[in-house]
């Protein structure tokens, strides 16, 4: 099975790739470190194209103008994904979407240029999923695949059925993102984890409570609730976390 630069664990991602699943296989053996490298190298990879977090407009980010958010060049991706940051910030706007859909602030809602009527009457999954697809558009990569299951899991998650700020579900879905965006990677790759079993599933675990950890403790507050206001705090949040544990620091 062949592989690309763009999500098949070769070119930029490489190494994060096989240093991933030796600690993977180390699991396997009954070792438990998760090495501060292995997430150094995550945080690298999924940095690459925008390390500071940039202010991506509303308007480019919604499906109507965002040309499938994919591109060959310029944003330090192999080809074809967006940069972690761009879809943290497109993940965002759906999030915030909803919380306003919650609470009926309809003006709100007036900033995105989305007619929104197809949604009335609808409730749960449902509401979120027509949402996720009126405001990201079809998806047109596996970063895209990765960004919706990101977003099915941060609802379905115990945190987001308490509720609670805003800003704490956009941490929680960055952690959701990372980890998605990760396995695109490890399962275009030829290479697997030399034992089946749960190793695979003990990582998952391991990284996305590190990767947690690390949003909880920079995660902020959400001083204004416009979209390009949420879209910005995700932007930056999701650089800011790669940059982070991208320290490799396990304390």
């Amino acid at each position: 099975m062949g592989t690309s630069g763009a999500f098949g664990g070769s070119g930029a991602w490489s190494g994060t790739v096989d240093s991933l699943y030796d600690t993977a296989d180390s699991l396997n053996s009954g070792t438990a470190a998760l090495p501060g490298a292995v997430m150094s190298a995550l945080g690298k990879s999924l940095s690459r194209g925008d390390k500071r977090g940039k202010s991506y407009s509303v308007r480019e980010l919604l499906q109507s103008s965002r040309g499938a958010g994919a591109s060959s060049s310029g944003d330090g991706r192999d080809a074809g994904g967006a940069p972690f940051s761009r879809q943290a910030a497109r993940g965002s706007l759906v999030l915030d979407a909803l919380a306003s859909i919650q609470v009926g602030e309809v003006p709100h809602l007036v900033e995105y240029g989305v007619d929104f009527s197809s949604l009335e009457g609808l409730t749960g999954v449902r509401l979120f999923t027509e949402l996720i697809g009126l405001i990201l558009g079809p998806a047109s990569h596996p970063d895209d695949a990765a960004l919706r299951q990101a977003l099915l899991a941060t609802m379905r998650s115990d945190g987001q059925a308490e509720g609670g700020p805003l800003a704490d579900t956009i941490g929680r879905f960055v952690t959701e993102l990372a980890w998605r965006t990760t396995v695109v990677q490890l399962t275009t790759s030829e290479r697997r984890i030399s034992t089946a079993g749960s190793a695979l599933v003990q990582l998952e675990q391991r990284v996305k409570t590190y990767i947690g950890g690390k949003v909880r403790q920079i995660a902020g507050q959400l001083m204004a609730a416009t979209p390009q206001a949420v879209a910005d705090f995700a932007s930056k949040l999701a650089a800011k976390a790669c940059r982070v544990f991208g320290k490799g620091d396990q304390s």
